[in-house]
């Protein structure tokens, strides 16, 4: 007769056993205090002298333990655990995964007998903790006399296993949970950059220190909503429905400038992070300042060099050497000038181009800078051709800013591609944004190299030849940006380049 089918006192003792078992499992997640419940509801159900209970791993180290044997220290209770693993009893339930009980361990190879040993054990029976197809732990029981435990109870171990299995899986959970929420609250809370989480009804979840202090949160604005909390129209702003994910540059009311993250997870909310970068702008700021102050200061002194060298060159009795030397002077000017024009059109761009803007049909501009280009593409022996998408969303912007963005990125191109190559500006509108892509078959750029592409006096540094002052596509992307646009590039080392832009498309008001 097995406990499944046993009826009578022992069976409802059993039964009442395994209730309150399982109650007691449910009463805490705490992984320490469910392994000593564990052991102890086990104990008394089967009236065994003493018992252990191991927790392992996936490879069957034992990471919690509690043994017969109380009180020992580490270093004699680390060697017994590996022995018994080993050698022992658990070793061979977790090897084989079986229950399984020894009436007398003197004539059963599979109990391990420590020297000196107090614990008199003369029958045990260990059942494996299984879960999800798993062994992640034995429990061990044992009693002084011989032939102590039967079948039946086995059977009852093997349901309290059960329960167990699943109570101490749960609290493993808890635990790790708990660990890593901890964590990740304390790595928040450290963070310097401004982190605030809402959920899919706006409400604020969490807020970091850094963001109530920048953000001047009360107390109690968890639970609250966004958009009730936040003073700053810029940053309501982000949280427009129309608003897209990804980064945006954010201006206070009080100057100071943060890079923002807006990050959207399904089925939890938002994940707005802030970096201030005001200090950054303002020595940026105050480089820019001091390069144009020095750029307009060296127009004078070159146009004096650029007229002198101009009559050397003229004079009659210079030979063809001095000549050249004289047109080197002068080309090196020309350069000089060149950079020094760009530098002070940088200043001007971005001082504010808002008053030149107007509603701007692109088509035209298009075909217009494909054919000033024209000549120079054919010099170097290279196919320029213009792809213009049909109904192009009018934008409002500069023309002239426009068209000196669309020429910066095709004379790139052109520089950089070889003679008998390609060089195709297209146009078109992706998600209802006028975007703009010059391809070309150059060499390609290393991924490693095109993050620093669009910023100021940035060479690539590969050994290529032809490199600019590195302003130019700082230029498009200063001017890009000015009309609310974007930049991009993919490029493949052996495969050419696609440089471009996105510009959101006008909108007239209601009438």
């Amino acid at each position: 007769m097995s406990f499944a089918t046993a009826t009578g006192p022992a069976s409802r003792d059993w039964v009442h056993v395994l209730y309150e078992v399982t109650r007691q499992f449910a009463s805490t997640l705490e992984l320490d205090e469910v392994l000593s419940k564990v052991l102890a509801l086990t104990v008394g159900a089967v009236a065994a002298d003493a018992g252990s209970v191991f927790q392992v791993d996936a490879e069957g180290c034992v990471t919690k333990s509690i043994l017969a044997r109380d009180n020992l220290p580490a270093r004699v209770k680390t060697p017994i655990l590996a022995t018994v693993m080993s050698q022992g009893l658990a070793g061979w339930v977790y090897q084989h995964r079986t229950a399984v009980v020894l009436r007398d361990t003197r004539s059963d190879h599979r109990w391990h007998f420590f020297p000196d040993d107090t614990l008199v054990t003369r029958s045990a029976m260990a059942v494996p903790l299984i879960r999800q197809d798993q062994v992640i732990g034995i429990m061990t029981m044992m009693q002084a006399d011989p032939n102590s435990f039967t079948e039946q109870h086995l059977e009852l171990l093997s349901a309290i296993a059960a329960q167990a299995a699943v109570a101490i899986e749960n609290a493993t959970l808890y635990s790790r949970a708990t660990v890593e929420r901890s964590l990740l609250r304390t790595v928040i809370a450290s963070a310097k950059d401004v982190i605030l989480v809402t959920d899919l009804e706006g409400r604020i979840v969490l807020g970091n220190p850094a963001a109530q202090r920048a953000l001047g949160l009360a107390d109690g604005a968890q639970g609250a909503l966004v958009t009730e909390q936040l003073a700053e129209p810029a940053l309501l702003d982000l949280y427009a429905p129309a608003q897209q994910q990804g980064m945006h540059e954010v201006t206070l009311a009080d100057g100071r400038v943060f890079d923002c993250a807006l990050v959207e997870i399904p089925n939890v909310g938002k994940v707005l992070g802030m970096h201030d970068i005001s200090t950054l702008k303002h020595l940026d700021a105050l480089k820019s300042e001091f390069v144009g102050h020095v750029a307009h200061d060296l127009r004078s002194p070159l146009g004096v060099i650029q007229g002198n060298a101009w009559l050397l060159a003229c004079l009659p009795q210079l030979d063809a050497d001095d000549r050249s030397v004289a047109q080197e002077i002068l080309d090196a000017i020309h350069r000089m000038r060149s950079l020094i024009d760009n530098i002070l059109d940088v200043g001007r761009i971005e001082m504010g181009i808002e008053a030149e803007f107007e509603v701007v049909d692109l088509a035209p501009l298009l075909r217009e800078v494909a054919a000033a280009l024209d000549a120079a593409a054919r010099q170097k022996n290279i196919a320029l051709s213009l792809e213009v998408g049909d109904r192009l969303p009018p934008v409002r912007g500069s023309a002239l800013r426009l068209g000196q963005a669309i020429s910066n990125l095709v004379n790139n191109a052109l520089k950089f591609t070889p003679s008998g190559g390609r060089v195709a500006i297209r146009a078109g509108h992706e998600n209802e944004w006028l975007v703009v892509h010059v391809v070309d078959t150059g060499p390609g750029i290393p991924a490693a190299l095109q993050g620093k592409l669009f910023q100021k006096f940035s060479r690539i540094g590969d050994g290529r030849p032809h490199e600019g002052n590195g302003l130019g596509l700082a230029i498009v992307k200063t001017l890009v940006e000015a009309h609310g646009g974007r930049v991009s590039v993919r490029s493949e080392v052996g495969k050419g380049s696609v440089f471009g832009f996105a510009l959101p498309p006008h909108r007239a008001p209601p009438p």
